[in-house]
Parts: structure tokens; C-alpha cells; sequence
């Protein structure tokens, strides 16, 4: 399969914001500790660590997702669809962008001992970036990387329109839990979070074959 690959500002301006945390960490490099805190736990406590270098390297791979979210667009064979909800794909990585680049803040930071509340804000950004594509999801068409690919949404036209409108609403629960969850804080918020985000998962899974049983039986 032959496809060229043509990069614009956006592309650069993503990557950027998530390489920002491995640029600032090589910046930042004789004031880190040899540790690194790489994962925190319910009560925004770590609860894990890696080596300095490691953590870098673990960085900069984390920096590279915008690009391959943008390679696997030129890879999918309903690549022209994209023209169609170009917006909609564009605010997703962007979102996915400044996540990975808060999250990777976040570490340094805390490596510096400037401590926060790093899942409220990773609750909070999440949820604010699913409130914000819940309106954007219907416009999503038919491809095999993006939206809510399942057996039957990708089988069938019709159930890929109608699952994604149903979506929408549900992506957009989610992001509102993950804003509840924000402000609550804790474990209590990190709860409320999980179980709005598995409903705005799963739910759409479930109708999405509902329907495409319904739509055989007839």
C-alpha cells in the first residue's frame, strides 16, 4: 500500500507539547533526582518509581504518540473519511497531547518536590477533553482507528451512524464524572471517574450490537 505523509503546523505544534515534559526533563537533568515518581496512586500518593534515565526514555516515547496517532491515519484503508471529521480528529490528538504533557509534568515537578493533586488535574483534563468530543463523535464516518470500532459498527453503516450518535451523549457522562471527579478528589473522585468512563465504554458496545442484531432480524 502506497500513501504519503504530509505534515502541517498542527503536527509539529502536538508533538511539541507532548515531547515538552522529555525536553525539560533533559533541560532539567543534573537537578533530578536518580528516581523518579512514574505513577501515583488513588490518594495521589506514588506508588511507583523509575530510574532518571529510564524515565526520560519513557518520556519521549509518550512524546511520540501524536505522530503515530497521525501515521495510523494514513495507514487505514478508509483514509479519505477522515476529510469528513478532520475537526474532530484534530481536537482528539490535540487533547491527547496536552493529557500526555501534564501527566509528564506532572512527574518532574514532583520529582522537584513541588507537590499537587496530579489525578484531580488528570481527572479533570480527561474529563473536560470527553465533554468536548461527546459533541464532535457524530460526525465521526466509518475507518479503523478512530471512533467506536466494533465488529458490528464496522460491518455495518447504519450501526456505525447510529452508535456514534448514541455515543456522543455517553463519551460525554464520562467527561462530566471525570469534572465530578475533579472536584470531589480522592478516592471517592478516582471511583466516581472509573465508573463514568466504564459506562461511556461499554455502553456503546452493548447498543452496537443490539442493533446490528436487531437490523439481521429483520
Amino acid at each position: 500500500m502506497k500513501f504519503r505523509v504530509s505534515w502541517s503546523f498542527t503536527d509539529v505544534l502536538t508533538t511539541l507539547i507532548a515531547l515538552s515534559p522529555a525536553i525539560g526533563a533533559l533541560l532539567m537533568y543534573d537537578r533530578l533526582p536518580e528516581t523518579i515518581a512514574s505513577h501515583f496512586s488513588f490518594n495521589n500518593t506514588p506508588d511507583r518509581y523509575m530510574g532518571k534515565n529510564g524515565a526520560i526514555v519513557m518520556l519521549v516515547l509518550i512524546g511520540l504518540v501524536p505522530l503515530l496517532i497521525r501515521l495510523a491515519r494514513y495507514m487505514d484503508p478508509n483514509r479519505a473519511n477522515y476529510q469528513k471529521f478532520s475537526k474532530a480528529y484534530e481536537v482528539t490528538r490535540t487533547g491527547i497531547s496536552v493529557v500526555l504533557a501534564v501527566a509528564g509534568w506532572g512527574m518532574l515537578l514532583y520529582s522537584l518536590n513541588i507537590s499537587f493533586q496530579m489525578n484531580t488535574i488528570i481527572c479533570g483534563l480527561i474529563g473536560l477533553m470527553l465533554l468536548v468530543l461527546g459533541n464532535y463523535l457524530t460526525q465521526v464516518q466509518p475507518n479503523y482507528t478512530f471512533g467506536i470500532r466494533t465488529p458490528w459498527t464496522l460491518s455495518n453503516p447504519e450501526v456505525w451512524r447510529k452508535t456514534h450518535r448514541f455515543g456522543g451523549p455517553m463519551m460525554m457522562l464520562g467527561g462530566a464524572s471525570g469534572l465530578v471527579a475533579a472536584w470531589v478528589g480522592g478516592v471517592a473522585g478516582t471511583v466516581i471517574f472509573l465508573t463514568g468512563l466504564a459506562i461511556s465504554v461499554v455502553a456503546p458496545i452493548l447498543y452496537s450490537f443490539l442493533l446490528h442484531r436487531k437490523l439481521n432480524q429483520k
